[in-house]
């Protein structure tokens, strides 16, 4: 505690503040050595920036659907098949010559010259061309072989599943302004210049 004693314009200055003594009757009418007056300082403030939570962070689920699409399939409208067909032989008229009488000698009578005499006579081959029917190509059951008949079909499939997915949402901050109280008023004694006070 600090005080101060002053004649005349007497005070005492305790925790920041001055208190005045009374004037005693014995001292009154005295020479005023320093003179003082109450003087109020305001308060003080600051002009303060501040976070301010606006929307707190949030966790989501996001489903995306199965994405479907249409294609074409080609598929077997008629298996390939093999059927049996019969067929008849083939025939072929063919010539060849055949011999009737193979070459020979002998002995004959001719008349030459009114004369009739026996001469040694070579005979040759005779020979005949006769016809005759061949079979070229057999007959019998022959494979036939079909193949298969294709159509084309459309299909839904799935191009992409469905899915969930967690999204995380960020807090929102806003920047707001405010006053800030830096000091209280106070109440002072400050020293004044007056007539008898110096």
């Amino acid at each position: 505690m600090f005080r101060t004693v002053l004649s005349g314009c007497v005070g005492a200055v305790v925790a920041g503040s001055v208190v005045i003594s009374a004037a005693t009757p014995a001292i009154a009418g005295g020479r005023a050595l320093a003179c003082y007056e109450q003087a109020v300082i305001p308060a003080t403030y600051q002009t303060v920036q501040q976070q301010v939570l606006v929307r707190a962070a949030t966790t989501r689920v996001v489903e995306t659907p199965a994405v479907y699409a249409f294609q074409n399939r080609r598929v077997v409208v008629q298996p390939e098949r093999v059927s049996y067909r019969q067929i008849a032989p083939v025939y072929q008229t063919r010539s060849r010559q055949v011999q009737v009488r193979p070459a020979s000698v002998g002995w004959e009578y001719q008349i030459r010259k009114g004369r009739k005499i026996l001469c040694k006579v070579q005979h040759p081959a005779v020979y005949q061309t006769v016809h005759e029917k061949v079979l070229v190509k057999p007959g019998g059951r022959v494979a036939v072989t079909q193949p298969a008949i294709y159509g084309t079909v459309q299909e839904r499939v799935m191009v992409r599943p469905a899915s969930r997915q967690k999204v995380h949402v960020p807090a929102v901050y806003q920047t707001v302004t405010r006053q800030v109280k830096v000091s209280d008023a106070r109440v002072i004694w400050q020293p004044v210049k007056v007539r008898g006070c110096r």
